[in-house]
């Protein structure tokens, strides 16, 4: 039988080898790269959205807690009272020398005023604001009659959280402008300047970035002693000269 060569045979009859279709490496190279980019714009902008949530989330809560701490502020000084029969329970305390401003008095305030549940309706009591843990505004208060001495619960709240200024200017009658202290604890200031900054304007700056004065007059005014004896038990008149209302002669 004669042998036919494949070789002569139309490209048609001839048997074909089956190719296998796939990608190249470089082509795999080139999708890969192209994945990695479309991931890599989707994580910066998914990153760049919650850094800014988060950024605005901090600065609702740093206003919201300046708000409050303002207020509290406004509503103790408001609120003050000094008897000077018992000076030693109302007294005036301020100090103004250190970086940031202290301030003790013994305030009535309503029931909305912060920690107001810890004292069960007792409404005159004292507060006092002061700076702690570099830059936390705490208020502490306590029964206007706890002792002087010894531990008691003084019930902290953080009002506000970094902040960079905490000024206190009191008006001087006599001078007739603010001053930077305010030295008689048995005497209540009529006016009080209060300035609390919040936050820093830059990296290096010492400057607040959020500034907030407020400017407030005080109601109440210092009772005298004379003042406070019971009627009908008073003390006498001064020699010469007529008693007080209230008082015997």
């Amino acid at each position: 039988m004669t042998r036919i060569a494949t070789s002569r045979l139309p490209s048609r009859l001839r048997s074909r080898t089956p190719r296998r279709i796939a990608f190249t490496l470089i082509e795999v190279m080139v999708a890969m790269a192209v994945f990695s980019l479309v991931m890599l714009s989707l994580y910066s902008t998914w990153r760049i959205l919650s850094q800014s949530t988060e950024a605005a989330l901090r600065l609702t809560a740093r206003a919201q807690r300046a708000r409050i701490a303002v207020q509290s502020i406004e509503s103790a000084l408001m609120g003050a009272q000094l008897f000077q029969a018992n000076a030693p329970l109302y007294s005036f305390l301020v100090d103004t020398s250190g970086s940031f401003a202290a301030i003790s008095m013994a305030s009535m305030v309503s029931e909305g005023f912060p920690g107001s549940g810890y004292f069960n309706g007792e409404h005159l009591r004292r507060i006092t604001f002061t700076i702690e843990n570099e830059g936390d505004l705490v208020l502490r208060q306590n029964s206007l009659l706890a002792p002087a001495e010894g531990e008691f619960e003084t019930h902290p709240v953080v009002l506000a959280r970094e902040v960079s200024a905490f000024q206190l200017e009191f008006w001087d009658i006599q001078r007739a402008e603010y001053v930077p202290e305010w030295l008689a604890t048995n005497r209540l200031p009529q006016v009080v300047r209060m300035t609390l900054g919040i936050g820093q304007a830059g990296r290096f700056s010492k400057q607040p970035l959020q500034r907030i004065t407020r400017v407030i007059k005080i109601p109440s005014s210092a009772v005298a002693s004379a003042l406070q004896v019971q009627p009908g038990a008073g003390l006498p008149g001064a020699p010469g000269g007529p008693g007080l209302p209230g008082v015997r002669r």
